[in-house]
């Protein structure tokens, strides 16, 4: 061959292989395709470290969880099996919590149960009443099983009331009896005679029914989504995205997981204290202002927060406050973590004391403002009443605000 024609041949020969050698693939290989990934889960346990701790996983996958109460977790490339009551919550990881649900809830329905849904009513018939939800779209529930209909969610429902009753914008209450929700207005019978009130008006509407948390048997299981919805299911059947909840008073519904914000297990294996109901409690203040005992929340009714630490859960409380539950020789250990909240600086001063069956069990040393202690751990098996004593160091017990912090009972 002439060397005019074969230097150019070889020439581009080179290039050619050169190029392939350097030039990435533009076909996808085996094992090289981005995974979609279940979401990231905090998992808290209800179990206890030797040091009254509760017990977590950092991050989990959720690969199956039955209607039965088996769940089925991936941990650090493990597979890990607990039953529903072995659980206490799972918390979306940070980065991982969805995204809020877009618009605002114009309504919450408030269920007899305790199950709060976002959305809007649409109408009643047949003794149902159809609402359209942000997270299940439309769904009809029972009218008998409906507590009332709030424009925001953290609206009490009143309690024992013998006539439905409605609350106005403006301030204005009228009582009698609720006949009809349409899209527009509620049709109404009072000593005004039966009229049309618009729901534009409206505030809240309470049906003359208390709440009936005993509905449930067994552990339930709360679901808070993204949005402010709130839900407590008997079952859950979880498959890959998808979760069907079964819920008192609804048919069984169907949700994105991507929708959950966190979930806990009520009634498993721990119990907050906040769940129970006290028996009794006292707090005598010292010039006139009596402080209430309040769960989740300090007695002044702002987050719980020491040393730069918002907890959830707990006890808010003031000095000079005594405390009881009674326990039924139901549980056998008791935690929690004594604490002096952050907005009781500079003054604030304390102990708290634990007794069981009239018996000193636990003295804390002198709380300072914002000071955490480590977790206390008690065993309280057949004890059938718990105390606690909040006792004030300073006089008059200025800011003498005190959390119990993680307060919980294992059975």
């Amino acid at each position: 061959m002439n060397r005019r024609v074969l230097y150019p041949v070889v020439f581009m020969l080179l290039a050619v292989c050169g190029f392939i050698h350097i030039a990435p693939p533009l076909t996808a290989q085996g094992g090289t395709a981005p995974d979609i990934r279940a979401p990231q889960w905090r998992v808290r346990l209800a179990a206890l470290t030797p040091g009254g701790r509760i017990k977590s996983i950092a991050s989990a996958q959720v690969t199956l969880w039955t209607s039965a109460g088996r769940i089925r977790l991936l941990a650090a490339g493990k597979t890990v099996k607990f039953t529903t009551p072995e659980l206490l919550s799972l918390r979306r990881t940070a980065g991982a919590i969805p995204a809020r649900i877009p618009g605002p809830s114009p309504w919450w329905l408030h269920l007899r149960t305790g199950d709060v849904l976002a959305g809007k009513p649409v109408g009643t018939s047949g003794g149902k009443m159809a609402f359209d939800s942000q997270v299940f779209g439309k769904m009809t529930v029972p009218i008998d099983d409906v507590a009332g209909l709030t424009r925001h969610r953290r609206t009490p429902m009143l309690h024992g009331i013998t006539h439905d009753h409605i609350q106005f914008i403006n301030g204005d209450q009228l009582s009698g009896a609720m006949l009809q929700v349409l899209a527009q207005a509620v049709q109404w019978k009072s000593t005004l005679g039966t009229i049309s009130i618009p729901l534009a008006r409206i505030a809240t509407i309470n049906l003359a029914k208390t709440l009936a948390p005993g509905v449930y048997h067994g552990p339930r299981i709360g679901i808070t989504f993204s949005g402010g919805t709130i839900l407590a299911a008997s079952a859950v059947a979880w498959r890959g995205t998808k979760l069907v909840l079964t819920v008192p008073s609804i048919t069984a519904i169907r949700c994105d997981v991507d929708m959950i914000k966190r979930i806990d297990i009520l009634g498993g294996n721990l119990t907050w204290l906040t769940d129970l109901a006290p028996q009794k409690y006292i707090q005598i203040p010292y010039v006139g202002t009596p402080w209430p005992l309040v769960n989740n929340a300090s007695c002044v009714l702002r987050a719980m927060k020491v040393n730069g630490r918002v907890f959830r859960h707990g006890l808010g409380t003031h000095v000079a406050a005594r405390l009881s539950y009674n326990l039924a020789d139901k549980y056998s250990t008791l935690t929690f973590i004594p604490a002096m909240d952050q907005s009781a600086r500079p003054w604030g001063s304390s102990k708290v004391v634990v007794q069981a069956d009239g018996k000193t069990i636990y003295t804390s040393s002198i709380l300072k403002s914002g000071e955490l202690l480590p977790p206390v751990l008690l065993p309280v098996k057949q004890v059938k009443v718990l105390e606690f004593i909040i006792t004030g160091i300073h006089a008059y017990g200025v800011r003498g605000r005190v959390d119990i912090l993680n307060a919980a009972l294992l059975h």
